[in-house]
């Protein structure tokens, strides 16, 4: 479960820092008002759209970086691995989780 939840902050996270770092450039000072004006919907929307955007682009190219890297933009080098257990899909880091030492498979 922590590779999950690593690889869902850590993302969000550059996404934040890139947003902010972008309201410094002196390019977008003309469209300051504008963004203050709709900044209820606009802000959030943006930020989410930088989010996705770092996530996807970074998974991506994942297959092709380094895992050291892969730690620093994704918050780690592994998958989440997710099991059904009771009917639930529930992430985990590879190991077991309790009660799973049953045999999965459905006899009919």
């Amino acid at each position: 479960m922590l590779i999950s939840i690593l690889r869902t902050i850590v993302p969000a996270l550059w996404g934040s820092v890139i947003g902010w770092a972008l309201t410094l450039l002196p390019v977008l000072e003309p469209l300051r008002a504008d963004l203050l004006a709709y900044g209820d919907f606009a802000v959030p929307v943006i930020a989410a759209v930088i989010i996705g955007g770092w996530y996807a682009l970074w998974r991506w190219l994942e297959p092709l970086l380094p895992d050291w890297l892969t730690r620093i933009l994704l918050g780690s080098a592994k998958s989440p691995v997710y099991v059904e257990s009771n009917g639930r899909h529930e992430a985990t880091d590879g190991y077991p989780i309790s009660g799973e030492h049953e045999s999965t498979s459905r006899t009919e």
